[in-house]
């Protein structure tokens, strides 16, 4: 398989932490773990009419992932339809012509306002059995079936990792970009990645800092070097499959992107890539932006076009 992941260029960013959404807690005696539920009332209805690849779009949207997409005649064509930085200059410059200078901004801000609908990260997309899942924790149940997939997808790439966990961010103000992180640890992989990970790929933790207790709710005490995968859990909605109720899983990745080309090759399950993403880079405050050919769906490891049937 090609690379998955290409560096076009990395752009400056201010980093701004801004107010959570809705964590609340479970109840009962697991009070510490956030709520998932579920997002959409609406269970999602198999559209034979589309390619497998929008439906997995679809079924993930509530999620706030897979905006956008649509199937294309050609799926190598596939895109979000995001309105890129040329686009916008020149619907400013027709707004100056016409409007002045409101003409500018009501273009740019209708530009960006697109652009934050369908600017969505990698996500994982799973249907997991309802029956599966323990009611009485529904996070913690979904996030340890998922890291367990996670786990084996990395390990057939990296067959020496050392797999520490699932654990849940306690940090409210950022609950509503990262409530999971799945923390390992391979001495390539971890190297790879933060190199993947830096601004011109010159960072690499030679020491490996160990994670602050204070991050997450379970015990990282005994972790001394790690590398993660990290990103937002969510359920998107249900689904009924051969009389078998599903929910419909999300995990947007926000962190941890060296480790999507060993997800697209082994998960077992749906990964779905954009076209275009960015992330904050781990050695410097700029974001790297990824460009890639088009976007795609991948099912154990299998890739499915954005294409009409």
């Amino acid at each position: 398989m090609k690379r998955i992941a290409i560096f076009a260029f990395a752009t400056f960013t201010t980093l701004i932490m801004t107010s959570c959404a809705n964590t609340s807690s479970d109840s009962g005696s697991v009070s510490q773990y956030p709520v998932l539920n579920v997002l959409s009332d609406k269970p999602y209805v198999w559209d034979d009419s589309i390619s497998e690849a929008l439906n997995v779009a679809r079924m993930a949207q509530p999620a706030g992932v897979g905006n956008g997409m649509r199937d294309f005649a050609d799926g190598t064509q596939a895109n979000t339809g995001r309105i890129g930085a040329g686009m916008r200059t020149f619907d400013a410059g027709i707004g100056l012509l016409s409007q002045g200078i409101f003409g500018v901004i009501a273009h740019e801000s209708l530009s960006q306002g697109v652009n934050r609908q369908v600017d969505w990260k990698p996500t994982i997309v799973d249907l997991i059995p309802v029956k599966s899942v323990d009611e009485n924790n529904i996070f913690k149940s979904v996030q340890e079936i998922l890291g367990e997939k996670v786990k084996g997808s990395i390990v057939a790439d990296y067959p020496n990792l050392k797999w520490l966990g699932s654990f849940t961010l306690n940090d409210k103000r950022r609950s509503h970009l990262f409530n999971t992180d799945f923390i390992f640890f391979d001495d390539t992989a971890c190297r790879d990645s933060y190199k993947f990970s830096s601004i011109d790929g010159d960072y690499d933790k030679a020491g490996f800092p160990k994670i602050p207790d204070s991050n997450f709710f379970e015990d990282t005490s005994n972790i001394s070097k790690y590398c993660e995968l990290g990103g937002l859990l969510s359920i998107a909605g249900k689904t009924t499959l051969n009389g078998e109720d599903f929910y419909i899983v999300t995990f947007k990745i926000e962190f941890g992107h060296f480790f999507n080309d060993a997800l697209a090759r082994n998960y077992k399950g749906y990964l779905m890539m954009p076209d275009y993403f960015n992330f904050v880079a781990v050695n410097k405050p700029l974001r790297i932006t990824v460009n890639r050919s088009y976007a795609a769906v991948y099912k154990n490891g299998k890739e499915l076009l954005f294409e009409k049937k």
